[in-house]
């Protein structure tokens, strides 16, 4: 079975037992790994599903890292079904929202939305998004190799650079920042948006 096939698999079986484990309906937003797999944007084996954030009234976005006791069962439930952690599907990455998200990003993940059974709907993070996330991942210390690999997989291109870029622009960052943000981006290929872009 293709990566593809096996997280979606993995998401069916999810929301199978949200159903019988008396979770409530939910919709939620992923990124990372598995939603680039999902897309046809990666080819690194990962059944670690990483969800950004729970979509609320179709506009909103709020943080997960802790889903209700009945999720979690249905979570541990599918898991040990599927032979996976109990934290395979699990919310860490909603700490990128301390950052808030690329405007029109819940918008444009409406074009990735599946439904796993009755009470899962899943929306995967636009190849763009992605992009800008990947770059701001890579900026990690410990991490940050991994997510440049997935990065220079995916190929990004100028326009999804410099929407990164400018998701950014309005972080307050440090001189060290700055500085190894225009290495990575240098690094891609893009040294004129390294230089136009990115404040000195």
């Amino acid at each position: 079975m293709k990566r593809k096939e096996e997280i979606e698999h993995a998401l069916t079986v999810l929301g199978r037992r949200m159903a019988l484990d008396g979770a409530s309906d939910m919709e939620v937003l992923c990124c990372g790994a598995s939603a680039l797999c999902v897309l046809g944007l990666l080819s690194r084996s990962t059944m670690d599903v990483d969800v950004l954030g729970v979509v609320v009234r179709d506009r909103d976005l709020d943080p997960c890292e802790v889903f209700p006791v009945e999720m979690e069962r249905a979570i541990a439930n599918a898991g040990l079904e599927l032979g996976l952690a109990d934290d395979w599907f699990n919310g860490s990455a909603s700490r990128l929202l301390e950052r808030g998200v690329p405007e029109g990003t819940l918008e444009r993940s409406l074009a990735h939305q599946r439904t796993f059974g009755p009470c899962l709907t899943v929306r995967f993070l636009d190849r763009r998004d992605q992009v800008a996330l990947k770059l701001f991942a890579s900026m990690d210390p410990v991490d940050g190799i991994r997510h440049l690999k997935d990065l220079e997989e995916i190929s990004p291109e100028a326009v999804e650079i410099s929407h990164s870029l400018e998701w950014m622009a309005g972080w307050e960052l440090s001189t060290a920042f700055r500085a190894k943000l225009k290495t990575i981006v240098t690094g891609l290929g893009f040294v004129d948006l390294a230089l136009t872009k990115i404040d000195p």
